[in-house]
């Protein structure tokens, strides 16, 4: 009996330890939980961790915004928003970032739980993608910070948008799980990470998702020294990009020194892509994708310069310059070409946006290079086969230019190295 009473009262003192410490975020059943994160924020003392309590689901009702460096944020417990589809654009439209979690400053950690129950960040996208609600939907986590790092964070069923790298500098993402596989609806612009900042880091990533698992765009400053390693991609995605570039003539593409390695691709409509628009300026170089193993892949190894968002196509283009890329290597492929059941579930138009003349699930590689753009190019150790067993094929429009090592044969037809 006495033991008993001990164990409550030591349980009390541990409840009220937990609610009394500065630095846990209080959390209240059924109404919203911001504040208290604020508040958590604003009392704990400096240099002392952030702390979501374990076996805890915080109720994340608004969209939250931490101008704040040194800081520090241990997610041991879940986060979850709103499950009301009204709530949540209600938010969105109130925001000014349009993030549900935007960092800025410097020196900013967050980390998630090893505990495979918690540290959760749940979005419940499957109501909105099974209704194809694309109205006013909130990027999830915006981490635009010099000096980052992210560990063990967990995105279960993202609405859209999944982490934002834009903007940030020298930051680390390590040991990312992003889970936006659908039992319905397709999950519309479930991207990964948007890398479209500079000395960057993200590795030993598991990717399902249904847009770019990994893509890197252009800025106002530039993108460059970026990394993507050791990373499963499945479900229905659209693959690691570079792109897409050159939609606004004005604003030239300054895209350099770009490595995807160690990333094997199951079921994804792309494997290795890059894209950009008919009439780009700037430049993409020094890029390498090495080491890409592939099962069921639509395109394995895909390049357009002239491409189209079907969401939003702008007036019709002019086909008078081009992104240029410079130094692109592909290296150490392997696997099998999705020939039987090309595609995903993201048509929307007829034809549908990733339609190819030509190609009929046999292809290798796809360059749809203008003439002149590609400059400096070698493709090295290809080895993809169609599923049906005959050779692997190319669709190849214009020879790379100052490509010694080119590695193939560059016409339609069989694929073939030299």
């Amino acid at each position: 009996m006495y033991s008993r009473l001990l164990a409550i009262l030591s349980l009390g003192v541990l409840a009220t330890a937990l609610s009394s410490d500065p630095c846990t975020v209080a959390h209240s059943a059924d109404s919203d939980d911001s504040p208290a994160v604020y508040a958590a924020v604003s009392s704990c003392p400096s240099g002392q961790p952030i702390v979501f309590a374990p076996n805890t689901t915080y109720n994340i009702y608004t969209p939250l915004v931490f101008n704040n460096s040194d800081l520090t944020l241990s997610i041991q417990g879940n986060l979850s928003l709103p499950e009301n589809i009204t709530q949540v654009q209600a938010g969105v439209n109130a925001s000014a970032s349009g993030f549900w979690f935007y960092f800025t400053g410097s020196r900013v950690n967050v980390t998630g739980s090893t505990d495979p129950y918690n540290g959760w960040i749940e979005s419940h996208g499957q109501q909105w993608w099974d209704v194809s609600n694309q109205v006013a939907r909130p990027h999830l986590w915006g981490f635009a910070v010099n000096d980052g790092y992210m560990y063990n964070l967990k995105f279960l069923q993202p609405i859209a948008w999944t982490v934002s790298l834009s903007g940030a500098n020298n930051v680390y993402a390590g040991n990312t799980l992003i889970d936006a596989r659908s039992t319905g609806g397709f999950p519309f612009n479930t991207d990964g990470f948007d890398a479209t900042g500079s000395n960057l880091l993200i590795e030993d990533s598991v990717i399902y998702n249904g847009d770019d698992a990994f893509a890197v765009g252009q800025n106002s400053v530039g993108s460059t020294n970026i990394t993507f390693r050791r990373a499963f991609v499945g479900f229905q995605s659209h693959g690691c990009s570079i792109g897409s570039l050159g939609k606004d003539p004005t604003k030239p593409a300054n895209v350099s020194d770009i490595l995807v390695e160690d990333v094997f691709l199951e079921n994804t409509l792309y494997g290795a892509r890059f894209k950009s628009w008919m009439g780009g300026t700037g430049f993409a170089k020094n890029v390498t994708y090495r080491n890409i193993g592939v099962r069921n892949v639509t395109f394995p190894l895909y390049l357009t310069q002239s491409y189209v968002d079907q969401n939003s196509p702008g007036a019709p283009r002019v086909n008078n310059a081009s992104v240029i890329m410079q130094n692109f290597t592909y290296e150490n492929f392997f696997g099998d070409i999705n020939t039987f059941h090309p595609g995903d579930g993201s048509c929307v138009t007829d034809p549908c946006w990733y339609y190819e003349p030509g190609a009929d699930g046999t292809q290798a590689a796809i360059l749809r290079c203008n003439a002149g753009a590609c400059q400096d190019f070698t493709l090295k150790n290809i080895n993809l086969r169609p599923q049906s067993g005959v050779p692997a094929t190319i669709l190849c429009n214009n020879l790379p230019i100052d490509s010694p090592d080119l590695g193939i044969v560059c016409q339609n037809g069989t694929f073939v190295e030299t």
